[in-house]
């Protein structure tokens, strides 16, 4: 059984000059300890599909269909609480711009412990921090206790997007 496997998803949005069709049928399967990377022009459709697969999209202008089964759950039906508990800790997407997703007043420690206590909700601050710390070590950010406590603005793009 596949880890993740997409089946005739949809995506559409509402715009005010009409329907825009994104992704239009897309289909594809994941196994565990697999890569699988999707490739396109700019604007095919690519950043949708996963952001459809998470439940990020607009909810007010987007409108969803087909299957994604990860692990067997399709998340094109999970409730928010149930994608909040999933996205980060078990499915998560690298952004490729990672400067719109870190926020520029906020040290790279603060966010990174955030999402830490987001997922985690039986440990301390402390706990979180030194979690953070080793995950940016694990990614090979140098110097990562200084590193810690710098802005986005204050690391490199490839290193932002470790982050």
């Amino acid at each position: 059984m596949a880890l993740l496997e997409v089946k005739d998803l949809v995506t559409h949005f509402v715009t005010d000059d009409g329907i825009v069709k994104a992704v239009d049928g897309v289909s594809f399967s994941v196994e565990k300890g697999k890569t699988l990377g999707i490739v396109g022009e700019s604007g095919s459709g690519k950043s949708v599909t996963c952001l459809s697969i998470m439940g990020l999209n607009p909810k007010r202008s987007a409108s969803v269909s087909g299957q994604a089964l990860f692990k067997g759950e399709d998340l094109i039906r999970a409730n928010s609480s149930r994608l909040r508990a999933i996205r980060g800790d078990e499915i998560s997407m690298i952004f490729q711009d990672p400067m719109t997703s870190l926020n520029p007043v906020h040290s790279i420690g603060r966010q990174l412990v955030e999402a830490v206590l987001l997922h985690n909700d039986e440990i301390s601050k402390a706990q979180a921090k030194a979690r953070a710390l080793e995950a940016l070590k694990a990614v090979g950010i140098p110097r990562a206790e200084h590193r810690i406590d710098d802005y986005p603005h204050q690391f490199s793009g490839g290193m932002r997007q470790r982050v």
